[in-house]
């Protein structure tokens, strides 16, 4: 509890800003939430890329602790940064001056796709996507953090960030006082000027030595080759496990997008009221990563164990608790974000189905969390192939486009999918290979 609690409450107030977002913008029309949505499942999907860098340099960060050797920590935290922004820099110009193209692509399974969609989502990507640089180093950071047992530090930086953006939505959106109503860009420069505020933070913990990992500035950032090679050889599993469930969430969002502006913006509602259930498990699933990965580097796999099981019970009573919320009371959740009365309807429906599914959702994230934080992330790669590709895809498709119930079946073969993704990581933390694991 002590890690969980501050990665909740983090998680909260990252769930605060895409409430915010999604009920401000959703006060624009059903078209405007639809361009925002699938516009940041373009972005999450390229920060799959980054995922090798922050999955790797966390369960590097997590055994050197447990080791005691905070030396090794540090210089995992400097070569992550290095990495990113060497990743990052040369990604930014292109991905904003083909932005467009980007979002056509998402929308392709569409006969005819929305005009004002299509416009609305360019120009909130070509807004962001400069700025991206800024919330990948705040992310990087973190991920260090965490792996190093503080989950205060990034909770406290978040809680600034996501303030900051709110109040930007507020002001940018709507257009309060001087400033002008400047719509889903408004969002869009929100979340750019709060990524800046954050990753200036959470340098400045880590440069004045107030975290559990300190930068020394007087020391230049040099290439070391073994770390960078022990931060990869987890990463790259984790990266293509990143990047294999991410580019089936995209195929799954171009099936959404293949329906109605309606189905769209019912799909975004639903998965933002969800996302109040993401909270106790990704901080669990925090809680996890740490404690397994540190009391390897100890050299306890029993304890290790044992944390990951009582990291998984704490997060089934909670989620399971929100799914019986979300099953009573569907309409509640799904008309804070919209006004649409089609919408509401439409996302009950879809919040109601997936709520049975929350028991194996705690599951899939606690134990995957777990085996991520001993750099088990080729069992992890291989487990989301099957359950994002060879279970929703295939079904959804089935259901939503062949058989016709359209975003209901959609939703109902990510249900099937959480399960069998619960029942083979619950198999493999088991079975107990990643114990001999060396990172």
């Amino acid at each position: 509890m002590e890690l969980a609690w501050p990665a909740i409450i983090e998680n909260l107030l990252v769930m605060s800003v895409g409430i915010a977002d999604t009920a401000m913008v959703g006060r624009l029309g059903a078209a405007s939430l639809a361009s925002v949505d699938l516009a940041n499942r373009l972005i999450m999907f390229a920060l799959a890329i980054f995922s090798a860098i922050l999955i790797g340099t966390t369960a590097v960060v997590a055994r050197s602790i447990g080791a005691g050797d905070r030396n090794t920590a540090n210089l995992a935290l400097r070569q992550a940064l290095i990495m990113v922004v060497a990743l990052a820099v040369p990604l930014l110009i292109p991905g904003t001056i083909f932005a467009r193209k980007c979002l056509g692509f998402m929308m392709v399974m569409q006969e005819t796709p929305d005009p004002v969609v299509m416009q609305l989502g360019t120009d909130y990507l070509q807004a962001t996507i400069p700025f991206m640089l800024f919330a990948l180093v705040m992310m990087t950071v973190n991920s260090c953090l965490r792996g190093a047992g503080d989950t205060r530090t990034p909770m406290i930086v978040t809680g600034i960030s996501n303030v900051v953006n709110i109040i930007g939505n507020y002001l940018l959106i709507f257009g309060i006082g001087p400033f002008p109503a400047m719509g889903v860009v408004g969002a869009a420069w929100s979340s750019n000027i709060a990524r800046i505020i954050g990753a200036v933070l959470v340098l400045l913990v880590v440069y004045r030595g107030r975290g559990r990992l300190t930068l020394n500035i007087r020391e230049r950032f040099q290439v070391d080759i073994d770390i960078m090679r022990r931060i990869m050889r987890i990463g790259f599993p984790a990266a293509a496990e990143q990047g294999l469930m991410r580019g089936a969430q995209l195929i799954y969002s171009m099936i959404v997008a293949s329906m109605d502006t309606v189905s769209v913006a019912a799909h975004a509602v639903a998965m933002t009221a969800e996302s109040i259930s993401f909270m106790p498990g990704s901080g669990f699933a925090l809680a996890a990563t740490t404690l397994v990965g540190q009391n390897m580097g100890a050299d306890n796999p029993d304890q290790a164990e044992r944390s990951g099981y009582e990291s998984v019970r704490m997060a089934t009573i909670v989620m399971s608790a929100m799914g019986v919320l979300f099953f009573v009371f569907p309409k509640f959740f799904v008309s804070l974000f919209s006004n649409d009365s089609e919408v509401i309807d439409l996302a009950s429906k879809c919040l109601r189905l997936v709520a049975i599914s929350q028991p194996a959702l705690a599951w899939v994230m606690t134990i995957a969390g777990g085996l991520r934080g001993v750099g088990d992330t080729r069992w992890v790669m291989g487990i989301t192939l099957i359950g994002f590709w060879g279970v929703r895809l295939t079904l959804a498709y089935v259901l939503a486009v062949t058989i016709g119930l359209g975003l209901v079946g959609a939703w109902a073969a990510m249900v099937v999918d959480l399960f069998v993704r619960s029942i083979l990581l619950a198999f493999r933390f088991r079975h107990g290979g990643w114990k001999e694991l060396q990172v």
